[in-house]
């Protein structure tokens, strides 16, 4: 249900974006990182139902929609570089499945930041973060308690030991140059939860005017069914990886055992 109704919201909203920001196409990629549930034929369903398939086993299932198979489940990272790497797009956009950002709300914000970053410099290599860093003074999505202490526990790790430009690292909804897929996606290490700061580290290793990165807030919902699964054992093994995959980042391009290939 919840991948047929991003994929829904996901054309709607990138036909609207075609009329109101003179953008020529779009393609929209789902990667299935090896899972057991039937995101796969509710893909190939919602695609039959909207354009003609010539080969409903191929990679491509659609003039304008695209389906990953990963064989073995590799982590959240591993699925976001396969699609990103693959697409053809000028411009990049990532989004969780489980649809928790407005896609109706968050693409006319992301692609209007983008705008105003690309037009303030001469490089082809940007990106723009969706946040929830609003959350914490506005009501405009709402968030368990596990949730929130999860937040801010992360977000000072992050600050700590890999950057404080960004307030909100892991919203699920980034959009990336086509450079910058290529550059930053490329380069990743991290396959799992974490790997988002891992980008946010390349790019500031690029600096500022090579490849600058700007944040703007997105509407946010918390949906039932995470992969994350918050009992206390849980939430505290996720935490400690998190916060090891952090150390591992710092520590690999500070010793130069990581190198930011171009």
């Amino acid at each position: 249900k919840d991948i047929t109704n991003l994929c829904h919201a996901a054309t709607l909203s990138c036909c609207t974006s075609e009329k109101t920001q003179n953008t020529s196409s779009f393609e929209l990629i789902v990667v299935d990182d090896g899972s057991i549930d039937d995101t796969r034929i509710k893909t190939i369903d919602f695609v039959n139902q909207h354009v003609n398939v010539s080969n409903k086993d191929a990679g491509s299932v659609g003039d304008s929609f695209r389906l990953i198979t990963l064989h073995q489940n590799s982590g959240k990272g591993a699925a976001v570089r396969a699609g990103m790497i693959r697409a053809k797009g000028a411009l990049c956009l990532m989004a969780d499945a489980d649809g928790a950002t407005d896609i109706t709300d968050g693409l006319p914000a992301v692609l209007k930041e983008m705008a105003n970053v690309v037009t303030t410099t001469t490089t082809t290599t940007a990106a723009v973060f969706g946040s929830r860093a609003h959350m914490e003074n506005k009501s405009k999505a709402v968030r368990s308690t596990v949730r929130t202490f999860l937040m801010k526990a992360f977000h000072f790790f992050v600050k700590t030991l890999c950057s404080s430009s960004i307030r909100d690292t892991q919203c699920g909804f980034k959009l990336f140059t086509r450079d910058a897929a290529i550059v930053l996606f490329s380069n990743l290490h991290l396959t799992r939860w974490a790997f988002d700061t891992e980008l946010v580290v390349l790019a500031e290793m690029m600096g500022k005017d090579a490849c600058p990165i700007a944040e703007v807030g997105v509407k946010w919902e918390e949906v039932d069914g995470s992969k994350l699964d918050t009992s206390k054992l849980s939430l505290a093994l996720v935490s400690l990886g998190m916060l090891r995959d952090m150390i591992c980042v710092r520590s690999c391009y500070t010793l130069g055992l990581w190198r930011l290939r171009r």
